[in-house]
This record gives C-alpha cells, structure tokens and sequence, in this order.
C-alpha cells in the first residue's frame, strides 16, 4: 500500500484537473491525481479531434454513457475520458452562471456560495482577452475571448441579425452580471485550440516534484478504516489483474455528475435497500446519493443545408442569444445557439435517415433552469459496467412548456429570410406540428 500521499484527487476532470493543482502550490503535500482516461500532456500531443477547440469531440476518448430521457428514449450522453474530461471535448463556450443562480444557495442558507465570494474565483481562473475590471481576470490559467465581428461564419452573422431584427439586445460580454440577450460568445478556445484544463491547469503545475498525474486508472471505490476514508481501491483501465489500494490523508471525488455516484455507491455511501441488492455492505444509508440529477436539455431544429453552407473547419458556435422564456420565473433560463454544422455520421445520427450528406445545421434551444430531476444509479456492483442514468427531461410541465416556447422561437429564426437560404429544407418538423402543443410535445 502507498502511504506517501496526502491528497488523492479522483478525476482529472474540469474540476479535479484544477484542484489536484493548486494543492500542489503547497510543497508540504503530496498530490496524487487519478484519471481513467489517456493523459495528453501537451497541445501537441492531442489528436486533431481533441485539440480543435471549435467544434465538439463525441469520437474518441469518451465513456460511452447513455441516458434515458423522457418516454424511455435512450440517447448518447458524451463525457469526456482523459485528463481535462469534458473540458477537453467540449464546445468552449465559456459562460459563466448568472449572480441569481448563487442567491438560491444564499437564500437556502449557504452564504459561502454567494456571487460576491465567488467572483474572485471567477476571475482568478481566466486570462480574458478582451474584457477587464471587476468583473473579469487577467493572467489566470484559462484563456477566453470573443470571437470579433469579422470572424463571424455568414450563419452565425444571419443568427445575430435576425435576433437584433427582433428586439434583443446586442451585448459584448456575455459574461458581465445579468446581460440579456444576444452576442458573441466566450470560448476558451484559442486560435482554434481547445484550453481544457488539462492544458491550462496541469501544463505549469506538472513541474512541481509533488504532484503525480497517473493516467488509465479506474476507482472501484473509497476505502474506509474506522468510519474514515483512508484511500482508494484502482485498477488498470485496459485491463490487468488485481486491484491497488492507495493510501492517502484526504480523499477527493471529483469524477463528475455520472462518475462520482457511481464510486459513493461501490463504496457503500448510498440507499441501503439498492446497496443489499447489489451486494455491497452499507457503510453510509444515504437515499440522496445519485438522485437530484440536473442536465440542461436541448432540442435543436436541424436544417439540410444548401452545397457548400456548412464546412467542418468553420466554428460551430459563434452567436448565442439569452432570454427569459415567456411566463418564466427564472430569468435568462432560455439559450438559443445557431449550429453552423454538424456531422451527422457520428452524432446525431437518425437524421441520416432523411438528410442527403453527412452534415446539417442547426438552431437548438436549451433550458438551463429545469425544474425536473433525474437520478444515476447502479445496476451492477462491477466497476466496468456503466451506471443507470435517468434524464427525465421534459418530466415537469413548467420546463416543457418553456421548451416548447424556446423551440417555436428556434423554429421562427430557422425560417427567416437570413437563415432558410443557407436551407434547402427543415427535417423533423413542419408548422402544422408547431402550432399544436400536443403535436409539439409530443415531437420534442
């Protein structure tokens, strides 16, 4: 058993990649972070799918989660399964949450969460480009800008007028305090290359003689000796026979919102009931653990695109507008994107089906304040089997009436003048379909 370290840090994930670094800014420590993903080290070292920052990577290095949504319809749910995890396949777009957001916790009675303790964390972790002052960092690990006005793909530019013809507002930082409505986006991707944290936290932090990075190693679970976490139980990803325990003072979970559930669960910190029927001795009866799951859901209006209107190279999200739903409570809960391509024959890939071609474009809503809760939950003790993950997107009226409200305004910017004549046609839905709140429902 290992017994040098004093913080193992399980994920090297968005969070866990910048966590296992800045405990290791103390040299007292001894930092071990895992990751059960390749470990790129460097830019250079990425494939090409991973190091383009402008467009989404679903291919490789990716766990393979599906989810169950509503009425039982089983999607792809990408994660990524290197070091940076999603942060290293994601679409970069670099928004930060609006202040109400932390007030709910400070209304729930938890004031360290609140948006004045917080900002200086913000600010810490970028490097911003293009805006300074209170509100944004200068010299952080995370690099963001904007894409300027002549940068703009002619989708993305037709995205923005139409939604400037339509009354929002034209805003330049979508990142400032409670801005509503539509503008460039924040990206982290820099001259087309993706800053996940892996790069922008590990890069400097590597260097230091205290902290280990090690790579394709799978957690089984949490190791307790008399009621206290003392390390982890790990395997080797590929395969191999046998497991390690690693000792440690402190133990991290940082194995996101699917992985971190699964681990309490093997571990056993979870609900009793489905523990025993799994085999694995309770150590914590706790129901919670794997339940209040939240993902924002979004439903996009895809388009067949006219010859030559959609180009891998281009970025696929430059413009994005942010609105209250009408009738919402919660403000800004709406985002309307314009997708200048997407590749049909590894994503999305039912539309196939009726698209000549390999790619369409696309105009999606998403909900970012839904009210419905899912859960993630075992069906196996064996850590190599993936864990249940229920969605139940659209599960709460409120959130499917803002949905339905958010997809007739992606349904109204589809089929303006500026956007259908990039659009030899729209797929999967017609009019008739969005004037009726049953055939809607019932599509989405």
């Amino acid at each position: 058993m290992m017994t040098d370290y004093t913080d193992i840090v399980v994920g090297a994930g968005s969070s866990g990649a910048a966590l296992a670094a800045r405990l290791s800014e103390d040299p007292a420590r001894q930092v071990l972070l895992l990751e059960a993903g390749p470990d790129y080290m460097t830019l250079d070292s990425l494939p090409p799918d991973l190091r383009r920052g402008t467009y989404p990577s679903f291919v490789t290095d990716d766990w393979g989660y599906t989810a169950t949504v509503a009425r039982d319809r089983v999607i792809p749910l990408p994660r990524g399964k290197l070091t940076g995890g999603s942060s290293a396949v994601n679409t970069c777009i670099a928004f930060r949450p609006d202040p109400l957001d932390f007030q709910d916790w400070v209304d729930r009675g938890n004031d360290l969460w609140s948006w004045e303790r917080v900002l200086p964390y913000f600010n810490r972790l970028e490097d911003d480009r293009d805006f300074s002052g209170r509100y944004h960092g200068r010299g952080g690990p995370i690099p963001i800008r904007r894409y300027a006005r002549n940068e703009l793909v002619p989708l993305q530019q037709a995205m923005l007028e139409v939604c400037r013809g339509r009354g929002y507002e034209v805003v330049d930082d979508h990142n400032k305090p409670s801005v509503t409505g539509v503008g460039v986006m924040p990206t982290n991707a820099i001259d087309g290359k993706r800053i996940s944290t892996a790069i922008g936290y590990l890069t400097e932090a590597r260097k230091r003689p205290n902290l280990t990075v090690q790579a394709q190693t799978t957690v089984n679970r949490v190791v307790f000796e008399g009621g206290k976490a003392v390390g982890v139980e790990v395997f080797p990803t590929a395969g191999g026979t046998g497991t390690t325990t690693l000792r440690a003072g402190n133990v991290v979970l940082s194995a996101g919102s699917i992985g971190s559930p699964a681990i309490l669960w093997r571990s056993g910190i979870g609900p009793a009931a489905a523990l025993s029927r799994l085999g694995v001795k309770t150590v914590v009866d706790s129901p919670g653990v794997g339940s209040n799951l939240s993902d924002h859901p979004i439903v996009g209006v895809s388009l067949a695109p006219r010859p030559g209107v959609c180009d891998m190279a281009n970025p696929v999200c430059q413009v994005i507008l942010k609105y209250t739903a009408s009738g919402s409570e919660d403000f800004n809960d709406m985002q309307l994107y314009m997708f200048s391509q997407i590749d049909i024959t590894t994503f999305a890939k039912e539309i196939q089906q009726v698209v000549d071609g390999s790619m369409v474009f696309m105009v999606p809503a998403s909900l970012q304040t839904p009210r419905a809760r899912g859960r993630v939950a075992l069906t196996s003790a064996d850590p190599t089997r993936a864990p249940a993950v229920e969605l139940n997107s659209g599960g709460d009226p409120e959130d499917r009436r803002r949905l339905l409200d958010g997809i007739r305004l992606a349904w109204s910017v589809a089929n303006s003048p500026e956007v259908s004549e990039f659009a030899e046609r729209i797929v999967f839905l017609d009019q008739r379909t969005v004037d009726s709140d049953s055939a809607l429902t019932e599509w989405l």
